[in-house]
Parts: C-alpha cells; sequence; structure tokens
C-alpha cells in the first residue's frame, strides 16, 4: 500500500494526492487488507464504504487505474506470492475498476 501512496502517476491525481497527505494512510492499510481477507474467504468483514462512493469522487482515470495495478503485480512479486494468487487477487481487484474509474 506504501507503493500507491508513493506513486507518482497516482499522485499526479490532485484528488488522491491530497487524500494522500491526509494522514488517513493507516485506516487505508486496515480497510484494504480487511476486504481483500474477506473476499479470499474471511474471517473479517469488510466495514468501509461501497468502492464507488469511496473512489468515484476522486475522479480516477484507466491511466492511473493501470500504474494502480501494476504496482499490485509488483509488489505481489517481490513478496513472492504464487501465480495462482496472484491471478486470483488480480482478479479481486480488477472487479472494482468500474466501481473506482471514471
Amino acid at each position: 500500500m506504501d507503493v500507491w501512496m508513493d506513486n507518482p502517476a497516482l499522485n499526479e491525481n490532485v484528488l488522491v494526492a491530497r487524500w494522500h497527505l491526509t494522514n488517513q494512510v493507516y485506516g487505508f492499510k486496515f480497510l484494504v487488507t480487511q476486504i481483500l481477507a474477506y473476499l479470499t474467504g474471511g474471517p473479517q468483514r469488510y466495514t468501509g464504504r461501497p468502492m464507488d462512493e469511496a473512489h468515484k469522487h476522486l475522479n480516477i482515470n484507466a491511466r492511473q487505474w493501470d500504474h494502480f495495478m501494476s504496482d499490485a503485480d509488483k509488489v505481489m512479486d517481490e513478496f513472492k506470492v504464487k501465480p495462482e494468487i496472484q491471478r486470483n487477487l488480480r482478479g479481486i481487484l480488477a472487479g472494482f475498476r468500474s466501481q473506482c474509474v471514471v
């Protein structure tokens, strides 16, 4: 998640950069961990807002989304996540695209 927060391409979006500067990083990390754990079988339950409600106002474009996904791939490679699990996690993340990209 730190990779996403530090990505210059994502921070070119003024709304995203402003959100990154609001010191909500720990809440962001908590919610990302919570939703991924929930969507991969729990036992956590996601307590955040719906993805479209939480992201559409940030005006994330397709290029920024692609950078987000590329960062996810790099981190999974860095931590040597097995290819099958990477595909599953990538599928989960890709499923949020229409709810996040304008």
